[in-house]
């Protein structure tokens, strides 16, 4: 009876000792891989959050919180778009300035409503960029090239 208890003991040892190594193998070779030691934690950064409210999803187009703005659909390689957002911008700053949001034509939420021909009814499909102007919830105007973007632009 005494030598299945001493068995057990040193059995139970083992095991502790196995598992004790095998944490240690593991620590090291984590510690190895990252390359931290024991007194390398560095607190995570706490920077607040952002929320833009500028940019909005094509869906959205008629459902904006102002009875009166302009939507600028942006298409990712047009290089107008600094000098548009730049125009828009200022209209918006002037006393009775007109808001404007932008919508990400790139964006995978958005590939629905890009189409070979533009169609402006309830199956809104663009071609590329795009300004909108949406006064009570309906489209007043649009329009469709640069050219003629930047000159309805710069009459604001």
């Amino acid at each position: 009876m005494e030598k299945t208890n001493s068995i057990e003991v040193k059995n139970f040892i083992r095991i502790i000792i196995v598992v004790v190594v095998i944490f240690f193998v593991f620590y090291l070779i984590t510690a190895l891989s990252t390359g931290r030691k024991k007194g390398d934690y560095t607190k995570p950064s706490t920077t607040p959050s952002i929320i833009q409210y500028d940019e909005i999803l094509l869906g959205e187009l008629y459902h904006q919180k102002e009875t009166n703005y302009f939507v600028l659909v942006e298409e990712k390689d047009d290089s107008y778009i600094s000098l548009f957002e730049n125009l828009l911008t200022q209209a918006s700053k002037k006393e009775n300035g007109i808001p404007y949001y932008k919508v990400n034509l790139s964006s995978v939420l958005n590939q629905k409503f890009i189409g070979e021909t533009a169609d402006f009814t309830e199956n809104l499909k663009v071609t590329g960029t795009t300004l909108f102007q949406i006064q009570n919830g309906t489209m007043v105007a649009h329009y469709e090239t640069s050219e003629t973007i930047l000159e309805f632009l710069k009459t604001l």
